[in-house]
């Protein structure tokens, strides 16, 4: 997710601050989706956690960012291509 989230605020000309504004969560929340981190440390390694956002911060940052939810959780969901494919795997 954190590599779509950069793409399209690239995409789009803004900035970590301005769709932190845009989305109402702060600045350091965009940069750690962004980067796939959070704020807590591995108690052995001391690295940076794995990202795990909550779920109103995906629908903030899919509106923020003009996409559908299910495209930042699964970009095959809203790629038409990959629905025709599903369509016709089904009725196989």
């Amino acid at each position: 997710m954190g590599a779509l989230v950069a793409a399209r605020r690239e995409e789009l000309g803004l900035t970590q601050e301005q769709l932190a504004e845009r989305a109402g969560i702060s600045r350091n929340q965009v940069q750690n989706i962004e980067k796939n981190r959070n704020n807590t440390k591995d108690s052995e390694t001391g690295l940076p956690g794995p990202a795990n956002a909550r779920l109103d911060t995906v629908f903030r940052l899919a509106i923020a960012l003009d996409l559908g939810v299910g495209y930042l959780v699964d970009p095959a969901i809203d790629d038409p291509k990959a629905a025709r494919r599903r369509s016709r795997a089904r009725r196989r």
